[in-house]
This record gives structure tokens, sequence and C-alpha cells, in this order.
């Protein structure tokens, strides 16, 4: 891409960042950096003028120097000031010591070091991060044990505790030594710099690439699998590189910029690549000072929301769920006293919801998905907990399949939470189709959350060892569920919804009123002085027990009122695939009858009729004279 006057090699007397050292000319730099960035800008990579400018930029602001701690190197080279710089003093190969024909290019050392970094030393820090997580969580149970052991317990729990905690012991003695010995050979701080060095390097190049859509798609997979393990050994490290906010400050933007733009690029071949992507943010948007970065990326508020919602598919809806919760975390019911709202922003909500208000298409697409997949998951888990009870045995396997799948649910259904919050309109006033589902999905993970035969049964089968009921029970699903319903209560009393206020029909045309009567009650009768509390939760409580008995009423004038037509033509009219509302839909061309609310479902995901399999084209709508 350069010319032959412009091209920085290792024989030209601008050096490449590969074979850069350190003199005093840095230092006299660092005194007149306006100076310092006219001299680099004329680098090689001077044919990207907006890039290149933007690197100069953001590594001349000045260096991580300053806030790094000492620590002792692991060679015998010296520990300069770290930064992006061309050098001139370095030594040079002798001209009598036999050299290829071709010269050794940049790109092909970056090429090498990369795929080095890759094989050799990726496997070495997925180890060293594996041992100082299991450290972490080894002292924390060594600590939860010496606690319980000074409580007191009967002497057979003390014999199984004084057991477990010498093998915390021994895990964590085990954990200790490797972890020295990973910080001594792999976190010396002049490899670290290097790290930085080539992870700043590697992620400019890519965003350059991916504006060549040519060139792009031919990357190698493991220049960005190398990028990303790079950036996350940095900011794990022990000891740290240097404060999280310096970290942040000086090479964070860039490597957001690539992973929100690139996660969802269908340039990149690999799924798993771009999951590693998602995985990346998912992690990142955890952290109160990571989230901050997303917030002022130019790239994460333009493009984020709407990648987001649409890629939650069969594949990456796990990791996008894990990413729409940590930015609208403490926005629901239950969140007021837990302070759970310091990790989330209000930004992306903002933006979240105008993505869903501006592209209906994309929102009804996202909200159909997170309808099937959450009563997927609300499936799978009631089938797995009636499993065990049948057995009455809490299998270790299925036990953890059983947490992982409620956490799951409860993830989900804090997302349709926020959706009913943020957007009352899709199903108050949007397709009726909506609202139905929200109530069926409501009613379902009632009936299959208080039908347990043994509650505590049912809270041991979700709770994972070591976790505290507090932190684990069944509030954790109804609590989203209570959300829901308040939400469009309080949506009901605006003026514009006031003419569809019919979420009491809704709920009151179930055919199963005494389900959903008890499902309220409970509801009422649950304990969330852990939740909420105070004049909030009295207003809320207050609230929900005005819709239980005006519910309550209506469902008592509907069975008076199917009590005063006679059973047969009641059941004439009633359509055979819900068995609930009354037939009011023509399916064409088949010219087969349902009620509209089953056949607008159906064809969401698929376009077949249900009857005889043929490809609907049309659904019209039925009254009295036609029908």
């Amino acid at each position: 891409m350069d010319d032959e006057e412009t091209r920085v090699t290792h024989s030209t007397r601008q050096k490449p960042c590969c074979c850069s050292s350190y003199d005093s000319d840095f230092t006299r730099n660092l005194k007149d950096p306006a100076k310092y960035r006219a001299k680099g800008s004329r680098g090689h990579c001077s044919s990207i003028p907006e890039t290149s400018a933007h690197v100069t930029a953001e590594c001349s602001e000045g260096t991580l120097e300053d806030e790094m701690t000492d620590k002792p190197a692991s060679s015998d080279q010296s520990e300069p000031e770290y930064g992006y710089r061309q050098m001139h003093h370095m030594k040079t190969v002798s001209k009598d010591i036999d050299m290829p024909t071709a010269a050794l290019l940049e790109e092909e050392l970056l090429d090498v070091l990369l795929w080095l970094y890759h094989v050799g030393l990726a496997s070495n820090f997925k180890q060293a991060s594996y041992y100082m997580t299991h450290q972490a969580q080894s002292i924390l149970l060594l600590e939860e044990t010496d606690k319980q052991i000074r409580e007191g317990a009967c002497s057979g729990q003390l014999k199984l505790l004084k057991e477990a905690r010498n093998e915390y012991r021994e895990e964590v003695i085990d954990c200790v030594r490797h972890c020295a010995w990973f910080r001594i050979s792999l976190f010396a701080r002049w490899k670290q710099r290097g790290m930085f060095a080539l992870c700043m390097w590697v992620v400019q190049l890519l965003l350059v690439l991916s504006n060549m859509d040519s060139v792009f798609v031919y990357v190698p997979e493991y220049y960005l699998e190398a990028l990303v393990d790079c950036f996350h050994v940095l900011r794990k490290s022990d000891p740290p590189l240097a404060p999280s906010t310096s970290f942040i400050k000086r090479g964070l933007n860039s490597f957001v910029t690539f992973i929100v733009t690139h996660f969802n690029d269908p340039r990149i071949s690999s799924a798993d690549l771009r999951d590693l992507l998602l995985q990346s943010i998912s992690v990142l948007v955890q952290y109160r000072e990571y989230l901050t970065a997303f917030e002022s990326n130019e790239a994460a508020t333009h493009r984020m929301p709407k990648a987001l919602l649409s890629a939650f598919d069969n594949r990456s809806w796990i990791p996008v769920t894990n990413i729409l919760l940590r930015l609208c975390k403490g926005s629901g019911f239950g969140f007021s006293k837990n302070g759970e709202s310091s990790s989330s922003s209000f930004l992306f909500q903002r933006l979240l919801k105008e993505a869903c208000t501006n592209d209906e298409g994309l929102f009804s697409a996202f909200l159909n998905r997170l309808f099937n997949t959450l009563s997927w998951t609300m499936t799978e888990f009631s089938v797995s907990v009636r499993e065990m009870q049948e057995k009455y045995q809490v299998v270790e396997f299925q036990q953890r399949k059983c947490s992982v799948i409620f956490d799951l649910s409860c993830n989900l259904a804090r997302i349709l939470e926020f959706c009913t919050r943020e957007i009352p309109q899709a199903f108050l006033s949007g397709p009726e189709t909506n609202l139905r589902r929200l109530t069926e999905l409501i009613v379902f993970i009632l009936n299959n959350i208080i039908s347990a035969a043994d509650a505590e049964f049912f809270d041991m089968s979700v709770r994972r060892n070591g976790q505290s009921s507090e932190k684990v029970n069944r509030g954790m699903i109804l609590a989203p569920l209570v959300g829901m319903i308040l939400n469009l209560l309080d949506a009901t009393n605006l003026a514009e919804f006031h003419e569809n206020n019919y979420l009491v029909d809704v709920f009151a045309s179930m055919d199963c009123p005494n389900t959903v009567h008890y499902g309220f009650q409970y509801l009422l009768d649950f304990n969330w002085d852990g939740s909420s509390s105070g004049e909030a939760y009295a207003a809320k409580y207050e609230q929900l027990e005005n819709f239980l008995s005006l519910l309550t009423c209506r469902i008592v004038e509907q069975l008076d009122k199917l009590d005063c037509v006679g059973e047969t033509d009641a059941e004439d009219r009633i359509c055979c695939i819900c068995v609930t509302y009354e037939v009011d839909a023509l399916i064409e061309p088949c010219l087969h009858k349902c009620c509209y609310g089953c056949i607008t479902r159906h064809l969401l995901n698929c376009q077949r009729c249900f009857f005889c399999n043929t490809t609907v084209t049309n659904v019209r709508r039925m009254d009295e004279k036609t029908g």
C-alpha cells in the first residue's frame, strides 16, 4: 500500500515499532509534544489520514508510565517509558552476516508474532486466568467454611465442615503456588507493555482493513482471537499494567469501536469469532468504568442497540440476553432496595427504547423470539424439576441444569419486563397477539412455580452449592412477573391507552380461572420485604390487590354469561386450537377457521395452515354476517 519513498523498513532511518528502542531523544520529544506529533505524522501510515490522526491523538495524550507501579522485570533489559514512537539509534546487523535475499517485512513479522502468541502464549494465559479465578473462589469458600465452624454446628456437620476446610486449604495453596509462578513468568511489566503495544497496533490495523471489503475477508482468524485474548489478559493481569481508568483512556476506545461494529459482521465467517466479540461486550458492560467507555463511544451508541436486537437469535441469544440485562439492570420490580442500578445504563435504555419504537419490524421480530425463548426455557425447567420430584432425588447434573435454566429464565423475564415498562404501547395498543402471549406466559410461569409439590425441594433444585436462599429463590422469577403487570397497569392510566384498557378482559378470558386467581393471590401473599419496602411497596401492593378484585368480578361475570348460553352453541363458536376464544378468522385459500389470535401467532414462525399445511396467502377477519 506504500511507495518505496515512504516505506518504513528495518534498513531505513525511521524504524518500525517491532524494533523500537528507547533513548534520550524520546525524553526531549516529551518536552515538545506538538513537535513530536508532527514528526510522527510523517510515518508510513500517513496514507490513511483519518485513522492515523486518531491513533496519534489517542496515543500521544500521555503514557502509562506515570500510573504504573514499579515491578521487578524478569529480564536484564531496561524498562523505558511505553509509547508509540519511532526511534533512530538501534543495534544493526552487520552487513557481513549472511542475510536472505528478501528482507523480513514488518507485516510478516507482525503475522509471525500473532501466530506465536496464538499457538504459544494464549494457552498459558488461559491457564493463568483459571488458577487466579479458582484461587479467589477457594479463598471465599474457605472463609465461609471458617465462619460456619466458628458459629458452631452439630458434631456431624462439624466433621464435614472440617473435611471441606482441609480440601479448600489445599486448593488455595496449590493455586497460590501456580499464580506466583505466572506472575513472575508471564506478567512482568516489560512483557505487559509489549502486549499492550501489540493489542493497540492490531486493533488499529483491523479497523483500517475493515474499510476494505476485499481485504478484510481474508484477515486470518487468529488475528481476532489474539487481539481479544491479549486485551482481556491485560485487563485482568495481576499485577495490573496500570489502573483501570488509565487503561480505558489509553486503549479501550479503539477496542470498543471494533467489537461493537463487528460482532454481527457477515464478513466474519466464523460464528465462534462473532460469539467471542459478543462475549467481550458482555464481560465489559458489567463494570461501571467500562460501561462508561461504551456510553462515550460513538460507534457503540449509534450501532449497538439495533445490532443487539438483531443478534438475538437461536445461537447468540444467551450473550445478547446478558448484555441487555446488564444495560437495563435495576429498572425492574424488586431492585429498589438493593441498589442494583449502579451498573446499569440509562443512556442505553433510552437508545434501546428508541430503536424499538422507530423500527417496529425489528422490535416485532425480537419480541417474538423473546416469547419463544422464554417459553422454551420455562418448559425445560418445569420438566427437569418434575423429573427430580418424581424420583425425589436431586442429581448433581440435573441440579446444575435446573439452576442454569432458571437463571436464564429470570434474565429473559427481566428483559420482557423492561419492554412492558418502556414500550407498553406494543402490548396495549399494538397487535392483540402480543398481550395474549404475555398473559399466557405469565399464567404459565405462575402455574409451574407455585404448583411445586415441595417448596423446599424446588428451592434446592435451583440453588447451587454455596448460594444462600436470600439470593436464589422463586422470588427471582416472580418479581419480573409482578413488574410486567404493574407496568401495564400504570400505562393503562395514561390517556393514550385508556380506550384500549382490556388487560383485565384478557386475563379473565383464560380457560383456567382458578389458576389465574390463585396465582395472583400467591403474588400478593409472597414476602417481598427483601425486594421493596415502605410506601412504594404499599402502593404497588394496593394496586395489585385492586386488579385482583376487578379480575375476580370479571371472571364471575363471564362464567355467568357462559351459563346463559347453551353449551352446544358455545362449543360451536370456540376456536378448536386454543379452546378459549371465539372463531373470528378465515384462512385463505383453504378457508379453515380459527380465532384471529391463534393464526396470527402461528404465522410469526410458520407460513402454513396448521390444519392442512397449505401456504397461507391471507387471513380475513370474520364478523357475524360473514361467519
